[in-house]
């Protein structure tokens, strides 16, 4: 064995080296260095350095022996990161759909020929919607997912299937918009919640039919509202499927909003009040199934411990990322 190889694997079994590979599901994290400025405050220097394969040649992963973290994946943990803090009643998701430039009606359209977080998008709008063949197709491969991790070889966590039928009323109480949520079947109340929301990250894919918004939302809990003397502004029926694995939920559900009134009733207004048509949509998201995990990871950030923020921000934008590759 020449003298590098056996530095190599001296190097290889000390204690320091150990800890900064010690593999996590997808890739080695290494936790923050406080004596270490980067502006970012999820990411550090020494943690570029994943866990990989020997390579056949024996080349080493760059001149500098750490491996540079994806831009897309630090932007999004940034974000994270940044709203987040130690919010309860939080939600966070990421929903597959169209970004739409206002200025033409038709899908943005950026000179870049790779996904890109968006900066500015005022001029942006995001549609939360596919094409009923879409729905289908996303349908029939996560059925696929759920028969194959239900097979004896498999080894790993399952993917289990849920089929919901809701019914969304909303109220407007004293200024604040309420949601009402039912079983459809049964009537039961499931949910009475306002959601406030704190922010977005719009993802533009130039490569696939559609992009990807990750939203974090507030949903405070609150009592239910009189709804005799208090008439609903918004009717939602929900046909949801959800397909769940850890604490990631892919929730495909078709929405339907009937015919309804829009703005204030005009007591001097002549005619039938204006109404807006009935709307059929067609979405997708990946639901934050357990946010209090995710959250419990970030104070750890914070008090500058052992953490695997980084590690769960990478298998929540892979899971996005290999959907949003499967759009048709």
């Amino acid at each position: 064995m020449s003298e590098y190889n056996q530095r190599k694997r001296q190097r290889a079994t000390t204690p320091e080296f150990q800890r900064r590979v010690s593999a996590a599901s997808l890739s080695a994290i290494v936790n923050p260095d406080p004596d270490t400025f980067i502006p970012s405050p999820t990411f550090h220097a020494p943690a570029m350095e994943l866990a990989r394969p020997q390579s056949p040649m024996r080349l080493e992963t760059n001149l500098f022996g750490a491996r540079p973290a994806e831009d897309i994946v630090r932007v999004v943990a940034d974000f994270m990161y940044t709203h987040m803090k130690d919010r309860k009643n939080i939600e966070i998701e990421g929903k597959l759909g169209r970004l739409v430039d206002r200025r033409t009606g038709q899908r943005l359209s950026l000179p870049v020929v790779s996904e890109a977080a968006l900066a500015d998008d005022k001029n942006t709008r995001f549609e939360s919607n596919m094409t009923q063949q879409q729905h289908a197709k996303f349908n029939q491969l996560l059925n696929q997912r759920v028969d194959e991790t239900r097979r004896a070889e498999f080894r790993g966590a399952r993917v289990e299937y849920r089929h919901t039928r809701e019914i969304d009323h909303f109220y407007r109480i004293n200024g604040t918009r309420v949601r009402v949520t039912r079983n459809k079947e049964t009537g039961e109340v499931l949910q009475v919640i306002t959601k406030s929301k704190i922010a977005d990250l719009n993802i533009y894919s130039p490569r696939t039919k559609l992009d990807i918004r990750i939203t974090i939302n507030e949903e405070r809990p609150l009592e239910m509202p009189d709804t005799e003397a208090n008439k609903p502004i918004l009717e939602r029926h929900k046909d949801r499927l959800s397909y769940r694995q850890d604490i990631w939920s892919v929730d495909l559900t078709q929405v339907v909003s009937p015919e309804h009134e829009v703005g204030p009733a005009n007591p001097y207004a002549t005619g039938p009040p204006k109404t807006a048509p009935a709307v059929t949509t067609h979405e997708l998201e990946l639901e934050v199934a357990q946010p209090e995990v995710w959250l419990t990871e970030r104070a750890k950030v914070a008090a500058n411990q052992p953490n695997n923020f980084h590690e769960m921000t990478h298998i929540f934008l892979g899971n996005l990322k290999a959907l949003v590759k499967r759009a048709m």
